[in-house]
């Protein structure tokens, strides 16, 4: 269902995060509502597909740019409504903050903006547009957010390289996932190729691994709702920002996958000589060091290696995994 926005139209998502309007500007463009409806701007959107389609003239090039970009504004806010809203509640959820708002902006902007061209060819005709698809299709577009969405364009990228998978079957695979589940879906694609098929990681370690690798993802992603917010910077700026944003978690998702590689494929000796000249902290009680009574003895006093405690929290006897380091206005997204 289609209708008109104003002032008073509903913008946030459940949770009282940002709505998922497509620039943010007091006029909002448009967004998407949880219930499956959208609510669209009458003067920017609506008004521009309704002149188009009864103008007896061709149209002039800005017409036509501003007729691509009522159309992108439509396939964003629909793309908006592929993801399913998740449940909050559920085990490894994440929240919707900025992070996941950049995370989802930006995925829907560049799916919206790749796809474009096919959804004019196959809608236009169906509303009385077809005799303007071809002056439309192939025509340039411009981000509303240039920041999120060329963050997200390189991390899918280098999760696509990482997972087997294809850019586009990676950025298809987080468009529909659930929300608050976005993160793990998205390591979960280079857990499954790089270390579970491998051998290399036991399943009951993958909750552990996943907030290890997702954590330097929402950390990086997080810092760039003030560079989408940033006035003095031009779009260029704010793209080149974006890929930074990127790169510097890939750095440390690839160091820690080589950490964890490097654990699991020692051999039993070498684990069990790592795990015995491993620092052990001694025991409440226990002796101190040698000349001070004897041999300090290891946590518990059994003799066995002791179980170390993960950075994060969780333990595993033996084996340590490193600590790491989506729906808002749509500008970029």
């Amino acid at each position: 269902m289609l209708s008109s926005s104003g002032p008073d139209a509903a913008r946030s998502r459940p949770g009282g995060t940002a709505g998922c309007s497509r620039r943010a500007t007091p006029d909002n463009l448009g967004t998407a509502h949880p219930d499956g409806s959208l609510a669209l701007s009458v003067e920017q959107v609506l008004s521009r597909l309704q002149q188009a389609q009864d103008a007896d003239r061709p149209l002039s090039e800005d017409e036509v740019w501003l007729l691509r970009d009522a159309m992108n504004t439509v396939a964003h806010e629909a793309t908006h409504l592929m993801t399913p809203l998740g449940d909050k509640t559920a085990p490894e959820a994440y929240p919707y903050d900025d992070a996941a708002s950049a995370f989802d902006e930006g995925r829907t902007e560049y799916w919206a903006d790749a796809n474009l061209d096919d959804i004019v060819e196959d809608v236009f005709p169906e509303v009385g547009l077809g005799h303007r698809k071809d002056a439309v299709v192939g025509e340039s577009s411009l981000s509303a957010y240039p920041g999120y969405s060329a963050a997200v364009r390189h991390l899918d990228e280098e999760l696509a390289a990482r997972s087997g998978l294809t850019r586009e079957e990676v950025t298809q695979r987080l468009v529909v996932a659930d929300d608050p589940q976005r993160w793990n879906v998205a390591v979960d694609m280079v857990i499954d190729e790089q270390l579970a098929r491998k051998g290399l990681m036991p399943e009951t370690d993958r909750a552990d691994v996943r907030r290890q690798l997702v954590a330097p993802l929402r950390e990086s992603f997080g810092r760039l709702a003030a560079v989408e917010a940033d006035e003095s910077l031009a779009d260029n700026e704010k793209a080149a920002a974006g890929i930074k944003a990127a790169q510097e978690p890939v750095a440390g998702l690839d160091t820690e996958l080589d950490r964890i590689r490097t654990q699991q494929e020692l051999s039993p000796d070498l684990k069990r000589l790592q795990a015995l000249t491993a620092p052990q902290a001694p025991a409440a009680g226990a002796i101190g060091p040698r000349g001070e009574g004897g041999l300090r003895e290891r946590a518990g006093g059994s003799g066995e290696p002791s179980s170390r405690p993960l950075r994060g929290g969780a333990q595993r006897s033996g084996l340590r995994v490193p600590a790491p380091g989506g729906v808002g206005p749509r500008g970029e997204g």
